[in-house]
Formats: structure tokens, sequence, C-alpha cells
């Protein structure tokens, strides 16, 4: 058996990004006064507009567009407000009804939540997030994926993930399928509140529940041992896959939590859902430069500000990005009716159906204690339904991904769960 080659376009993806656009996005938005959720049109709606345009004003396939709704008053909503989200879409040429979301927020804020005056740049949380969405939107604006994508700029992430509840309600009302969901939020600071500089990774955090699964799949999920194998943890070590395969000198870090501890991101509503849904963190944040008054206290510069970003760095968390939305939207769908079969072998026989859009599959495996794959085995042909595998059904985890004829993979399926 040999393996498949690389998916050229995702090379090409990697090489395309722009430090200068990403400077360029987040000194454009970090020039508005403050783009505090209920700032109204002398920050975020005029915020929002901006987005638009520059979105726009990368043409292709993108559609731009507003979706602006009457935000009830709630716990950090003082009154009903008027808020939008920005998208840029790209429909798939295959699977007009499955999506890939990448997103970041474009609100920000100060010291006190409720403040929608005071300067509040949002630099690091979170223009350097849209920076990264939008950037990925303008390399990938001429292509034709086989799955949708949609690039979104999230409000209301400060007032309690208000943007990626609508949008994650808006798309199971629809009855649209997500395939794939990451929100970058805080991925441009490289210097940690420790002092220490790191550059060479990026924290994915997944949640490894599975909420809305039946009784007979959480029954299957225990006997199985397969707890850490949720949807979303699939995606987070896909992810983890593509930057071993394409990134050189860029890591990621799987953290089996849903988000930091105590906290959480535009993520959470999509993996509510059903869906798998990451969030991509820098590894060590620094609170100096996050949700504070602009101020100079005791020697410190306090204030999330453009010059704390790290723009190198953040060049790679978007060329990662590039990467993996390229990969898994130009991919087949995942396979079906990934089966181990329940023998008392030494060896493990693993089952599915044939992929019609898919050149052959590939056959991941790691031990039950592992974060990531350690494994990869090529099927090179289209027909197969079956492998023997020398490895024992009780130490190893599983899983099938199909590989489409432009070298793409899809997102892994877990044998047994």
């Amino acid at each position: 058996m040999t393996g498949f080659p690389k998916f050229g376009a995702v090379v090409n993806a990697t090489r395309s990004v722009s430090t200068e656009q990403l400077r360029q996005t987040i000194m454009g938005l970090c020039a508005f006064p403050t783009r505090h959720t209920l700032s109204g049109a002398r920050g975020v709606d005029a915020v929002a507009d901006w987005l638009v345009r520059r979105l726009q004003s990368y043409g292709g396939n993108l559609r731009v567009e507003k979706d602006t709704w009457l935000e009830p008053k709630g716990q950090r909503v003082n009154k009903p407000s008027t808020i939008s989200n920005v998208y840029a879409k790209i429909p798939g040429s295959k699977y007009p009804n499955h999506w890939v979301v990448i997103s970041g927020h474009y609100d920000s804020r100060v010291t006190d939540v409720m403040d929608s005056n005071s300067n509040a740049p949002g630099a690091n949380d979170d223009a350097s997030g849209v920076a990264v969405t939008i950037e990925v939107a303008r390399i990938l604006a001429t292509s034709k994926p086989d799955v949708g994508i949609i690039f979104a700029a999230l409000t209301g992430e400060e007032q309690g993930l208000l943007g990626a509840k609508h949008l994650a309600d808006s798309l199971v009302a629809k009855g649209e399928t997500v395939v794939a969901m990451a929100t970058y939020d805080i991925v441009g600071n490289s210097m940690g509140a420790d002092g220490k500089k790191r550059t060479d990774y990026i924290r994915i955090f997944s949640g490894g529940d599975t909420p809305g699964e039946t009784s007979v799949a959480a029954t299957r999920r225990r006997t199985t041992g397969l707890d850490a194998d949720s949807p979303s943890r699939t995606l987070a070590r896909s992810v983890a896959d593509v930057a071993k395969r394409y990134i050189k000198g860029f890591r990621t870090e799987v953290v089996y939590r849903q988000d930091r501890f105590g906290r959480g991101g535009d993520h959470s509503p999509f993996h509510a859902a059903g869906f798998a849904a990451v969030r991509f963190t820098e590894p060590n944040e620094d609170w100096t430069h996050q949700h504070q008054d602009l101020r100079m206290d005791a020697g410190i510069d306090y204030g999330d500000k453009p010059e704390y970003v790290d723009f190198a760095y953040l060049t790679n968390v978007t060329r990662l990005a590039a990467a993996w939305v390229t990969d898994i939207s130009h991919a087949p769908l995942p396979p079906a009716g990934v089966t181990l079969v329940t023998d008392l072998a030494p060896i493990t026989t693993m089952k599915w159906r044939a992929n019609p859009d898919a050149i052959g599959y590939e056959i991941l495996v790691r031990r039950s204690t592992k974060a990531e794959w350690e494994k990869t085995i090529p099927i090179n042909k289209q027909s197969a339904t079956e492998a023997k595998l020398p490895f024992s059904k009780d130490d190893y985890v599983f899983g099938l991904r199909c590989v489409g004829k432009n070298g793409a993979r899809s997102l892994a399926v877990i044998a047994g769960r």
C-alpha cells in the first residue's frame, strides 16, 4: 500500500497568507473607538458595515451578508438592541446543505462588561480572530469547495455568545449540517503573563461530551471506551494531523476541555447543537492586555492594543486555519457505516460502506491513552469496505476517513462509536 499525496490547494493556501493583510484588518478594527455590542451607530454598527465592505472587496465566489436581529433584554443586554453578524459564504458545489464554519468575534470590551463608551480596541480579543477568519476568506474567495464555507464575524460574544447562538440556531432551524466549526478567539499574542514567549503552537479546546446522543449511543460509547472521542475531539485531532502534514515548525496542543477553565467561547452553541466544534486560543494569555481599561498603573501598560499582537505568530495561526479549512471543505463527506467486528480474534477487523466520491481511505490508529493519531494506514481502493489490522481492539482506537481525488481528507469517523 502506498500513501496518498498532499492536496496542492492546501499548500497554496498556506503560502498565500499575508501578514500585511492581517495587520490591516486589526488596525482597521482598532481604529473604531469601541466595538462593544451595545455601542450602536458610533461603534458596532459602523464596524459591521466596515467588515461587509472589506469582505466584498475580495470578490470571487464570496456571498457577503449582514445578519441583523433584535436581541431581547438579558443579563448583559440592558435593553432590546439591534445587533448584527457579518458572513461571507461560499456554497458547497457537491453538498450545498453542509458547512464548515470558521469565526472570530468582532465585539470588544473593557473592564466593565456593560461599558459601551470607553475606548476598547480589542486587538487580541478578538480582532486577531476576525483577522484570521477574513484572511482565510480572502485566500479562498475564488475556490469552489465541495462543502460550503461560512466565514463569520460574530457579535455579542462578550455579552453571552449572542452572535454564535444566533448563527447556530439559524442553521439548525434550516436543517443545515455543520461538518466542522472552529472559533478563533485570542490568537495573536505569543507573550504570556509569566513573561515566557511561545511561538510554535496553538491550543485547541474540545468538549468530550456528545449533546443530544441517544441512550443507546451513550451505552455503546461507555462500553467501547470511547469517552475521549466526541465529534469535537475528532475535529481537534484532524486539525492536529493537518498541522503535521502541512505546517512546518508549528503545531497544535489538543486540550481535553470545552474551553479554558470555567470560561466559554463561540464554539459552545455549535457543540451544544451536536456539531463538531472547537476553540483556538494562544498558549499563554496575558490578562494585562485583555478586558482592561486603557491605563498605566505601577509601570504596567494595561489594555488590548495592537502593539501587543505578534504578527509573525498570528501568520502561522492563519496558515494552519487556511490549511484545515481548505482540506475539509474540498474533501468527500466522512465515511458511513464504520464498525468493528466484535470477535475475540487477536487482530481487528474494520468494516465500512464504500463512498463513491472517494478514491480511497485512511485508517487512523492510536492507543486509547494518546491524544492524537499515531499511525495512518492507506487503503488505495475506492470499493474497499473492509480491512484487517494487526492491533488489539482492546488497546487501540480506530478511525476512518475518506480521501478525495484531489488528496483532500474528510473528518474521521470513530469505529464502534
